[in-house]
């Protein structure tokens, strides 16, 4: 949970790419990304930008409410319901 809220805090000033965010965070790459799409796929950040492989992101108002509880202290559970679309 700790690098969640590391990427989070992060992207709080506006928007970034994730090569910036392995800059601020000094996470390697592939975490970086990895956590973007996981929080991407919560609804925590979203796109902003997109050209090719570029991509620009910023956080949800449910991405400042989810740092926001993580800065209190709070523990936060996440759940997630299967997609009817979902392939079995």
């Amino acid at each position: 949970m700790y690098e969640i809220k590391v990427v989070l805090e992060s992207i709080r000033d506006g928007a970034v790419n994730p090569g910036e965010v392995v800059i601020r965070t000094k996470i390697p790459r592939y975490e970086v990304l990895a956590i973007f799409h996981i929080l991407e796929g919560l609804g925590l950040i979203e796109t902003i930008y997109s050209k090719g492989s570029h991509k620009v992101y910023k956080l949800t108002q449910k991405g400042e409410e989810i740092l926001e509880a993580l800065e209190k202290g709070h523990e936060i559970d996440i759940v997630t319901k299967e997609s009817k679309d979902a392939l079995i």
